[in-house]
C-alpha cells in the first residue's frame, strides 16, 4: 500500500516548521515580563543565600567551614552577581549571532518567527538579570577589553550547527543547575523567582536549539561534523573560568588565586559540574557531537567524570542523579500491541505547573507507523502509566514522554 504524502507527513517527525508553530504557541501561553512579573520592591532576608550553599563553589573545602554565615552568603552574593553578568554576555552573543542567522533565513517562516521570539526572551532576562545585579547591591562583572572584542567576534563564527550547539552549551548547563537549585529553602524568593522564569523559558530555547541539531546532524559533512563535535569541549574550559573567577572571590574578602585553586581542586564541586552537564552530555553523546577531543576537555575540566573514578564519600549529588534514572527492561502499548524494549527515563518537579514530568529514549525497533499514535501505555518497574511518543531519533531510537506518576521508582 503506499501512503498519501499527508500520511507520509504524519508519521514522520515533526518538520523544523511545525516544531517551531509549537514553541510559538507555547510561548503564547507561558511568558513572563520580568519587570513586572518580579517583585522587586521585597526586601531581602540577610539571613538567606543568593546561591544555595552547596551550589558556591568553595562548599566543601576547609576555606568554607572555616567561614562565618555571613561570609559564606557574601560569597554567594558574588558568586551570583558574577554568574549573571556572565548570562548577560553570553545572551548578548546569543542574539547577535542570531540576528546574523535571520539575514539569510526566510522572513515568513516559523523558525524566523520562532528565533526572533527567543531574542526577545532573551533581552528580557538581560533586562531580569541587570535589574537583580543592582537589587542585591553587586557590581556587575565587566568582561576585559580582549573578552569584549571576543564577544564581538564569536557571533561571526556561530553559523549552522555550530550555532546551535553553542546555544546548548551557553544555556543548558545553567539550566539544570538552577533546577537542581531553585527550590532551596535557603535560597533568597526573589532569585527563586528569577531561576524559575528563566528556566520556563530557557526550555522552549533548548528544544529548539536541540531540534536545530538533530535536523542537521544526518546531513552534515563528515569534517564539519568532526570540527563541531570537538570544538564544543572549549565550553568546558570557560565554565571552569567562569565558576572560579578569581574577582568573585577576592569582592567576597578572600586571596583570589587560593580560593581558586581550592574549588577547582574540591570533589564536590567537581559533582556538581558533572550534575549540571549531564543531561547536555547525554544529548551530544545520542547525536555524534562528542568528539574525543571534547570529551577529554570536559572531563579534564570535571563536567565529566573521568572513566577511572571511584566513587567517593562526596558522590552523594551523583548518587542522587542516578538514583532518579530508570534504565531498564519496559513494556511499550501501541494501539493493542505490545512491544519490549529497553528505555533509559528520567524526570522532575516543575515548580511552574506543580507536576512531576518525565522523559527519555525508547532503545529498539518499532513499527515504522508508530508516530501515527502517539499516545502510548509504557510499562516499566511493575508500573504501567500513560506517555506520548515525541520523535525517532537520528540513530533510530524514539523519545518519550509523559506528566504525572513515572513509570519507575
Amino acid at each position: 500500500m503506499t501512503l498519501s504524502p499527508e500520511a507520509v507527513r504524519r508519521t514522520a517527525a515533526p518538520t523544523r516548521e511545525e516544531f517551531s508553530e509549537r514553541l510559538l504557541r507555547g510561548s503564547v501561553k507561558k511568558s513572563y515580563e520580568p519587570v513586572v512579573d518580579i517583585d522587586w520592591d521585597a526586601p531581602l532576608d540577610p539571613d538567606k543565600f543568593f546561591l544555595p550553599p552547596k551550589s558556591v563553589s568553595l562548599y566543601g573545602t576547609p576555606l568554607w567551614d572555616g567561614m562565618t554565615r555571613e561570609q559564606q552568603i557574601e560569597l554567594s552574593r558574588q558568586e551570583l552577581v558574577n554568574t549573571l553578568s556572565a548570562g548577560i554576555w553570553f545572551e548578548n552573543i546569543l542574539n547577535q549571532a542570531l540576528l546574523r542567522e535571520l539575514m539569510h533565513a526566510d522572513p515568513t517562516a516559523r523558525a524566523t518567527h520562532y528565533a526572533l521570539t527567543e531574542m526577545g526572551d532573551e533581552t528580557r532576562h538581560m533586562v531580569m538579570f541587570g535589574r537583580a545585579i543592582e537589587k542585591v547591591g553587586g557590581k556587575p562583572m565587566r568582561p576585559r577589553r580582549y573578552q569584549r572584542m571576543l564577544i564581538n567576534a564569536l557571533p561571526l563564527t556561530f553559523r549552522g550547527s555550530l550555532l546551535w550547539v553553542a546555544a546548548l552549551v551557553g544555556e543548558e548547563i545553567f539550566d539544570s543547575l538552577q533546577r537542581n537549585m531553585m527550590d532551596d529553602r535557603e535560597l533568597q524568593p526573589i532569585v527563586q523567582r528569577l531561576m524559575r522564569i528563566h528556566v520556563t523559558e530557557e526550555a522552549r530555547h533548548i528544544q529548539f536549539a536541540r531540534d536545530g541539531v538533530r535536523k542537521r546532524v544526518a546531513e552534515m559533512p563528515r569534517l564539519n561534523r568532526m570540527w563541531v563535535a570537538n570544538l564544543n569541549g572549549v565550553g568546558g574550559l570557560f565554565f571552569r573560568h567562569l565558576f572560579t573567577n578569581a574577582a568573585q572571590y577576592r569582592r567576597a574578602g578572600l586571596d583570589g588565586a587560593e580560593a581558586r585553586r581550592l574549588a577547582r581542586r574540591s570533589p564536590h564541586r567537581h559533582d556538581v559540574q558533572v550534575l549540571g552537564f549531564a543531561p547536555l552530555a547525554a544529548f551530544l553523546s545520542e547525536v555524534g557531537l562528542m568528539g574525543p577531543i571534547a570529551r577529554r576537555l570536559w572531563t579534564r575540566t570535571h563536567f565529566l567524570p573521568a572513566a577511572s573514578s571511584a566513587p567517593t564519600p562526596n558522590d552523594d549529588v551523583l548518587t542522587e542523579q542516578r538514583d532518579n534514572v530508570y534504565d531498564g527492561p519496559a513494556v511499550l502499548r501501541v494501539g493493542d500491541t505490545d512491544h519490549s524494549a529497553r528505555v533509559r527515563l528520567i524526570g522532575h518537579l516543575d515548580p511552574i505547573d506543580g507536576r512531576y514530568h518525565w522523559q527519555g529514549t525508547v532503545f529498539g525497533a518499532l513499527p515504522d507507523d508508530v508516530l501515527k499514535q502517539p499516545k502510548a501505555m509504557l510499562t516499566a518497574n511493575g508500573r504501567a502509566v500513560q506517555a506520548r511518543i515525541t520523535e525517532r531519533t537520528p540513530q533510530g531510537n524514539y523519545g518519550v514522554v509523559g506528566a504525572g506518576s513515572p513509570p519507575f521508582e
